[in-house]
C-alpha cells in the first residue's frame, strides 16, 4: 500500500489510538451561526497518550524478538534495526505525548487556541468578574491536558488572573455516582467478570481471532523460526498510532492491508461497545449520568449561572466531563 494510503487509512481506521481525522465534507457552521446567547458544547478527547497495556505488550514483543535470535524477513525485515520511540518507557506510560507534530500538549493547547479566536464573542466581558469553571477527573494526564487547553483558550495566565478555575474530581469508588469517571466507581461494574468491564476484552478476543491467524501465518511464512500470538499482532496494529503520534510515521502502519486495517477498526468498535456502550448491561446507567448533568446544564440556558461554555474531556471508554 502507497505511503500517503496508509497515512490515510491509519488516521481513519485508527480513531482514538492517534491523531484526530477530520472529514472535510462534514458539517460546517458559520461564525454568525452563534449569537450572544449561544451555547457552546465541546466534545473534546482528552491529549493523545501512552498507553500502558499496549506499550507493556509491544515491549515484551520486541524482547521475545531480540531474544530469539532470529533475523526477520518480509513485511517485518524493518523491525531488525527499528528503534522504540521512547528512551523512557516507565516514565512515559499513560503520559502525553510530548514530541513529534501530533503531540498532546500541542493538540491540547491548540484546540484552546482555536476556540478562543471563534468564539471570544461568548466570553464575559470581565472574565475574572465571573471566572468559567472546567472539570476534570484526577487523572494525571486528563489534568494537563485541561491545564494546555485553558492556557490555549484563555491564555497563559488564566490561573493568576482567576479567568477560568479548574476543579479535580477523585476517580475513587467512594464518590458512587458523584464522578466523571463511573466506569471506575461503578463496584458492580468492575466486579462482574463475565458481563462487566472486561466483557469488551472478551469479545474483542474472539472477533480478533478471525482475521490475525492468516496474518500470523504471512509473518511465518516469511520468517519460519518464529510464530506470533494473535495479541502479539494486535499489538503491532495499535502501535501504528501511537508511533504515528511521536514520530510522525510508523512503519507499522505499511505492514497490514487495507482490509486488515478495517477488520482492527471493527475490532476497536466490538471493544468499545461490549465494554461500556450499547452492548454492555452497564452502559446505558453509567452514560446517564453525563447524559442528565448535560440535560441540566442546557434546561438552564436562561438562567446567569449556567454560563455559556460546557466541555467535556473524553477517555478511551468513559467520558470525562467539564462544564462552566
Amino acid at each position: 500500500m502507497p505511503s500517503t494510503d496508509v497515512f490515510r487509512w491509519g488516521l481513519i481506521w485508527l480513531f482514538g489510538l492517534t491523531l484526530l481525522f477530520v472529514h472535510r465534507k462534514g458539517v460546517r457552521l458559520s461564525k454568525s451561526t452563534w449569537s450572544g446567547q449561544t451555547l457552546l458544547f465541546l466534545g473534546m478527547a482528552k491529549g493523545i497518550q501512552h498507553q500502558t497495556l499496549v506499550v507493556v505488550g509491544m515491549l515484551a514483543l520486541l524482547q521475545r524478538i531480540k531474544h530469539s535470535n532470529i533475523t526477520l524477513n518480509g513485511d517485518l525485515e524493518f523491525v531488525n534495526n527499528w528503534q522504540y520511540f521512547s528512551l523512557q518507557p516507565s516514565a512515559d506510560h499513560d503520559q502525553l505525548t510530548t514530541t513529534g507534530p501530533y503531540a498532546g500538549t500541542l493538540s491540547s493547547f491548540a484546540a484552546g487556541t482555536t476556540l478562543r479566536t471563534r468564539y471570544q464573542h461568548l466570553l464575559p466581558p470581565t472574565p475574572h468578574s465571573h471566572p468559567l469553571n472546567l472539570w476534570a477527573s484526577g487523572c494525571p494526564r486528563v489534568i494537563e491536558t485541561a491545564r494546555y487547553f485553558a492556557t490555549g483558550f484563555f491564555g497563559l495566565d488564566w490561573d493568576s488572573h482567576e479567568a477560568a478555575k479548574l476543579h479535580i474530581i477523585p476517580e475513587t469508588p467512594d464518590l458512587g455516582a458523584n464522578t466523571l469517571t463511573p466506569g471506575d466507581t461503578c463496584l458492580k461494574y468492575r466486579e462482574d467478570l463475565l458481563t462487566g468491564h472486561d466483557y469488551g476484552l472478551s469479545q474483542l478476543t474472539k472477533f480478533r481471532s478471525t482475521y490475525l491467524p492468516a496474518i500470523a501465518a504471512r509473518f511465518q511464512a516469511q520468517t519460519p523460526g518464529i510464530r506470533f500470538t494473535d495479541g502479539e499482532i494486535y499489538s503491532m496494529q495499535e502501535m501504528c498510532g501511537f508511533e504515528l503520534l511521536v514520530r510522525g510515521s510508523s512503519p507499522w502502519c505499511g505492514v497490514f492491508s487495507h482490509d486488515e486495517w478495517l477488520n482492527f477498526e471493527y475490532a476497536r468498535d466490538v471493544i468499545h461497545y461490549y465494554r461500556a456502550g450499547p452492548g454492555n448491561r452497564f452502559g446505558a446507567t453509567m452514560g446517564w449520568l453525563w447524559l442528565n448533568a448535560t440535560a441540566d446544564l442546557l434546561a438552564r440556558e436562561a438562567s446567569p449561572d449556567a454560563g455559556r461554555f460546557f466541555f467535556s474531556l473524553l477517555g478511551p471508554g468513559r467520558p470525562r466531563k467539564s462544564s462552566q
